[in-house]
């Protein structure tokens, strides 16, 4: 019994200087090398890839693509960005309101048109990941709205 208490204390304190020790990085970049080594190339900079995301809605009951949805996307994939592009992912989904079979298919539709729209602006069809997801109900106009959309997630490369 003594022995685990004597175990548990010095992982403790393990734990706690393991802890100090790595409060003294910031934490934006692991340190990849020894401190005082001036050996090693003094400009490296590490750049983090930059992601993000945002959602193309849809009209209840439809695939249409609209105009303003269409802007939207010609905002976010200009020629510059798409030079960067690593990935983009479409997540689709749909408001279980009505027959379940016809929100599966405007599901599938809807992305299929965002893809396409994507394809047109230069980005090459094995960089979209498509993820289909089931038709949910949404308790409020507000929430029912949000579930008729293609959310965009990108990833870029550095």
């Amino acid at each position: 019994m003594v022995w685990i208490s004597l175990m548990l204390v010095g992982m403790g304190f393990l734990i706690l200087w393991i802890w100090t020790i790595s409060s003294k990085n910031d934490g934006s970049v692991i340190l990849l090398r020894k401190k005082g080594n001036p050996s090693l190339e003094k400009n490296t900079i590490v750049m983090e890839s930059q992601s993000g995301e945002f959602f193309i809605l849809f009209s209840a009951g439809s695939s249409k693509l609209e105009k303003r949805s269409l802007d939207l996307l010609r905002d976010h994939f200009d020629p510059e960005f798409l030079s960067h592009l690593g990935y983009v992912s479409l997540i689709g989904s749909a408001d279980a309101s009505g027959h379940l079979a016809k929100n599966r298919r405007l599901v599938k539709e809807r992305i299929q048109i965002v893809e396409r729209c994507l394809i047109t602006f230069g980005i090459s069809k094995d960089k979209i990941r498509k993820i289909f997801l089931e038709p949910s109900y949404g308790r409020s106009p507000e929430l029912r709205r949000l579930l008729r959309s293609v959310k965009i997630q990108y990833k870029m490369e550095t």
